[in-house]
């Protein structure tokens, strides 16, 4: 995971002063109280790795989280600012994991559109090269990955960049959806709902295959 800069950590007092300001529609004082709890969000963060996100999604996830509960924060209270956000921070995190999940399932599903037998390989397993399988293993492989490419074919060339980039195809890393934006020049929202378009797509493309 990146190197977070250190950052001063506010004291008690310190914290409610830059929260009234903040309250008061202080900007300044409200990047100030984001900052200085940075720290907790990749602390936060770390525990959720290998989840099927990366470190930037997570980072960014978790900051999300951090910015709502400084918008909510209530000094009043008498609680502290990293044991309030707390909650909004792992609440944002595992939505994101859950989310990610959801669409690995999906995944699964389409894989499951040419395949009966409900092998539950994940989409980028099926296109990726396999080693030490046996002859007949090796030859049903082959079948899927042909069927998958061709599929993959009839794809825009745009919604076919960013799944063979999203699952690291034809020998590419993996990247997130930040990234491929940030390469493209787009949301990474937008690049998520190009995939997902995409996956429509493959999904018709496999049962014309297949009948």
């Amino acid at each position: 995971m990146s190197n977070f800069q250190p950052v001063k950590f506010l004291s008690a007092q310190e914290e409610v002063e830059y929260a009234k300001l903040a309250a008061a529609g202080d900007k300044g004082a409200k990047e100030k109280l984001i900052l200085s709890n940075m720290p907790f969000v990749y602390y936060c963060a770390k525990s959720y790795r290998g989840k099927g996100l990366s470190d930037d999604d997570l980072i960014s996830e978790g900051t999300i989280g951090l910015i709502e509960a400084v918008k909510r924060f209530d000094y009043t209270k008498g609680v502290r600012l990293l044991t309030y956000s707390k909650f909004w921070i792992i609440r944002y995190l595992q939505n994101a994991v859950n989310k990610r999940r959801s669409e690995n399932h999906r995944i699964i599903s389409l894989d499951a559109t040419f395949d009966p037998d409900g092998d539950e390989a994940s989409f980028g397993d099926n296109l990726a090269d396999t080693q030490n399988l046996s002859v007949e293993d090796e030859c049903e492989n082959n079948i899927k990955k042909e069927r998958l490419w061709s599929a993959m074919a009839g794809l825009k060339p745009n919604e076919r960049e960013i799944v063979i980039l999203h699952y690291g195809l034809q020998n590419q890393e993996e990247h997130s959806f930040s990234e491929i934006g940030a390469i493209k020049g787009k949301s990474r929202a937008r690049m998520q709902q190009i995939e997902q378009k995409a996956f429509s797509c493959l999904r018709d493309n496999l049962e014309l295959l297949a009948s």
